[in-house]
């Protein structure tokens, strides 16, 4: 199977939290040095005559130690689930390199209109657009709804919620969205296929709840469903057809992507 990387919104989101981190961490180390001196600064001064310079480095410590900079656990939690995103795409790609034949094309990162999807397969069963969550929880869906249980090691439950992107659009509709509006570019451009979707949960603890009527074509805890599904697809796209999909997809990508850059077509 082929890679082509179109965009890493992730890996970028992940490098830019690394360096909030190293902010940080210059910042608390900045501060820690301005104490460390102050107090090199006050203990020299031990002479009589120098009280008042004494007991003014005393105020000036005293109010530098209350304005103690500390390290944001908001960040750190953010970077956790970003890692955690960025390695299940991952091991979603080699997995998919592993189990699919070299007629098979993987697009990372494509975006459209409509938001940005994980992984786009191109190959000889179809287009298949795939969403990749790190999620270690238990997924419910139902139509539209879904929602996650999250468990501690000794089988409590400890978080329940929504599972849905920033947009308020749950895992499925995401994905949906990004499909539909491929499938209508590439109808639009005289390439009638259907683009399928997928929801990819890869994470040691993940499990699939309920699930009734999800609003897209495989639910897969781990790669296997979706493997499976991909591979049971009975072959509809010629090396031609393939081919054009391929670079009406670059093309797609390269326009909407300017669009947010402000550049033109």
């Amino acid at each position: 199977m082929r890679i082509e990387v179109l965009s890493d919104h992730p890996g970028a989101q992940l490098q830019e939290t690394d360096a909030a981190l190293a902010r940080q961490r210059d910042h608390i180390a900045d501060h820690a040095r301005a104490v460390d001196a102050l107090r090199r600064r006050q203990r020299a001064a031990r002479r009589w005559w120098q009280l008042g310079r004494w007991l003014r480095d005393a105020r000036e410590l005293q109010a530098l130690q209350r304005t103690a900079p500390v390290a944001d656990p908001t960040v750190m939690h953010r970077r956790a689930q970003q890692q955690a995103g960025v390695d299940a795409e991952d091991r979603v790609a080699a997995e998919l390199e592993r189990s699919l034949r070299g007629d098979w094309t993987l697009f990372r990162g494509y975006a459209n209109r409509r938001g940005e999807v994980d992984h786009l397969l191109v190959g000889p069963g179809g287009v298949w657009a795939v969403e990749v969550k790190g999620r270690g929880v238990r997924v419910h869906v139902t139509g539209d709804d879904w929602r996650f249980e999250k468990f501690d090691r000794y089988g409590n439950r400890v978080e329940s919620g929504v599972l849905a992107d920033r947009r308020g659009r749950s895992w499925g509709r995401q994905v949906g969205e990004v499909a539909g509006a491929l499938e209508e570019f590439l109808r639009s451009r005289g390439t009638p296929v259907p683009v399928r979707t997928a929801v990819v949960v890869m994470h040691d603890r993940a499990e699939l709840g309920t699930c009734r009527q999800p609003g897209v074509d495989v639910v897969s805890i781990g790669i296997r469903s979706l493997v499976d599904q991909v591979s049971r697809t009975a072959g509809t796209l010629d090396h031609e057809a393939r081919h054009r999909i391929g670079d009406l997809v670059r093309r797609d990508h390269r326009f909407h992507a300017q669009r947010r850059s402000g550049g033109r077509r």
